[in-house]
């Protein structure tokens, strides 16, 4: 049987939020999957042009090697594929953020996920918060 002949039977799946190249997935695949999310948020009461600070270059952040875990988290699992098919009694997520995985089936070939964030602040005490001057 290959990844192509089988059906997803869900009970009941919530997700409350999938955001920032996340994936949800129903079914087997053989395909990879690559997620990758770099975020810069600036914000400032007056611009600050002292450095080049709108690059992801100008910040180490975005050019240290990729984590890559030591061990698998514990989660409970049993898994039991009759007659071509997946069936799922319930899930409920929170959510799904900044690079993630939900996936209810098999998946075939790596799966590469990243996500980096820098973000900065800086606003004179007693701004107005529509930041008109």
């Amino acid at each position: 049987m290959n990844a192509g002949d089988r059906y997803v039977f869900v009970g009941y799946a919530f997700l409350n939020s999938l955001s920032s190249s996340s994936v949800l997935q129903f079914g087997d695949t053989i395909d990879s999957v690559n997620m990758k999310d770099w975020v810069l948020a600036i914000q400032r009461r007056k611009a600050n042009f002292y450095r080049d600070e709108l690059a992801y270059s100008s910040y180490s952040l975005f050019s240290l090697p990729k984590l890559v875990p030591t061990s698998s988290p514990p989660v409970r699992f049993s898994s039991c594929s009759r007659n071509g098919r997946i069936q799922v009694g319930s899930s409920r997520i929170t959510g799904a953020s900044s690079s993630s995985l939900v996936r209810y089936g098999n998946g075939g070939g790596p799966v590469a996920a990243e996500s980096r964030i820098v973000n900065i602040r800086h606003f004179n005490a007693g701004a107005p918060a529509d930041f008109r001057e």
